[in-house]
């Protein structure tokens, strides 16, 4: 009988088949476009490798660098969007010399205010213990 029933609505059900078929491929090819950093991490070896040969100064490095962290910045916020896992932590960039940032060590003892442009707190290796715990584990 679904043989019969597929046959008999394919006129209906085959062009909207296909379609989604076809949005869907189109939707992978998107979100394969959005999330590939190899093109950006290329990118930031050939720009290292520009400045380590000459071929360009320490400034024009920088702004360069600002530029294509931006871009791995927005691919990483893709790959968090699409649930996708996201490797290295947090993409930052050094604070500019003469910032508030820089003057002041962050405290990590007071909580922060819920701020949606604040940046991530993220403790240095040094104020981090782990404790794990193994007595019950080969109880019965």
């Amino acid at each position: 009988m679904g043989l019969i029933k597929h046959l008999l609505f394919w006129p209906i059900t085959g062009p909207k088949f296909l379609f989604d078929f076809s949005m869907d491929k189109v939707q992978g090819v998107v979100r394969d476009e959005l999330t590939d950093d190899s093109a950006i991490k290329a990118e930031l070896l050939e720009l290292q490798l520009k400045l380590e040969l000459g071929d360009i100064d320490d400034d024009e490095y920088v702004r360069r660098e600002a530029e294509v962290m931006q871009k791995l910045r927005e691919v990483r916020e893709w790959r968090e969007h699409f649930g996708m896992g996201v490797s290295g932590g947090p993409v930052r960039v050094a604070p500019q010399p003469g910032s508030a940032a820089q003057d002041e060590p962050a405290r990590h003892d007071e909580p922060a205010a819920p701020d949606e442009t604040a940046k991530p707190q993220v403790a240095s290796p040094g104020d981090v213990s782990i404790e794990l715990n193994f007595d019950d584990w080969h109880q019965p």
